[in-house]
């Protein structure tokens, strides 16, 4: 199964990626040394931001083991037998909005280790129907005793 970030997040990132890219191009018609600082400086910006935005950023879950890529190319390949431990963690944290309202928040994500590398599946990303408690059980029956739920 293949999973990606959630869909507000990939959102952003295509948005911001159209904005700086619209930037980037607008700016090359400023003075020489401004126009060419913001052009070299926006339109990677912009690159980077698509490529989250349109799934580069995603993990696959099989029954080969867990791989992760990236934007980078920088890929995480974490085969079911090297994973030394697995669990899923919950961290509360306080959030505060720009009105400076402070909520207390949850996040919840399933966490693989193997050697000193880390691969982190949040349970707000998307994937296919139940998928969450596909890859609970998948990690359960694969890794055993070294799962903790």
């Amino acid at each position: 199964m293949i999973i990606k970030p959630p869909i507000s997040g990939r959102i952003f990132w295509g948005v911001a990626g159209v904005t700086l890219l619209i930037t980037g191009c607008s700016m090359s018609a400023l003075a020489f040394p401004v126009g060419l600082f913001v052009l070299c400086v926006a339109l990677p910006l912009s690159v980077c931001s698509f490529g989250f935005a349109f799934g580069a950023v995603q993990t696959r879950v099989d029954k080969e083991g867990i791989f992760q890529r990236n934007f980078f190319f920088l890929t995480k390949k974490f085969a079911w037998h090297e994973i030394e431990n697995a669990k899923v963690e919950s961290v509360n944290y306080n959030h505060t909005d720009s009105s400076g309202w402070t909520s207390r928040r949850t996040r919840t994500y399933l966490s693989f280790v193997s050697k000193d590398k880390r691969i982190n599946i949040n349970v707000n990303s998307a994937g296919p129907e139940g998928w969450w408690e596909d890859m609970k059980s998948m990690a359960k029956g694969k890794l055993g005793e070294r799962f903790e739920e």
